[in-house]
């Protein structure tokens, strides 16, 4: 999709401070964190919340969830992490991307809101 925000940072067509990169997942710095760590798991290809996922779209959604979690490890942050996927209303971006919230020195928030 041309227009959309996720694709031009994966196509490197617009700047992102990347945490991680393959040939199809990108990990970056949200620019606007809540929380010390916030990072953005972004598969490159465009793709959308729908009913049903082909088989290689399912494998690489889990990849996501896999990545993040190594990822978390990697930050030291993996004493407690939130792993939050937006869908419908609550996300600002149709295109599919999973966030990584962690690195609280204290108490790590129990809610979501």
């Amino acid at each position: 999709m041309t227009d959309c925000l996720f694709c031009k940072i994966a196509n490197g067509k617009l700047p992102a401070e990347v945490v991680y990169e393959d040939e199809d997942i990108i990990g970056i710095k949200n620019i606007k964190p809540e929380a010390p760590i916030h990072l953005l798991f972004i598969v490159k290809k465009h793709l959308e919340w729908k009913d049903r996922f082909s088989e290689k779209e399912v494998t690489l959604l889990g990849r996501l969830v896999s990545l993040a979690k190594k990822i978390a490890k990697d930050q030291k942050t993996d004493r407690a992490y939130k792993l939050i996927f937006n869908v419908g209303e609550t996300a600002h971006f149709p295109h599919i991307h999973l966030h990584l919230l962690g690195g609280w020195q204290k108490d790590a928030p129990l809610r979501n809101v």
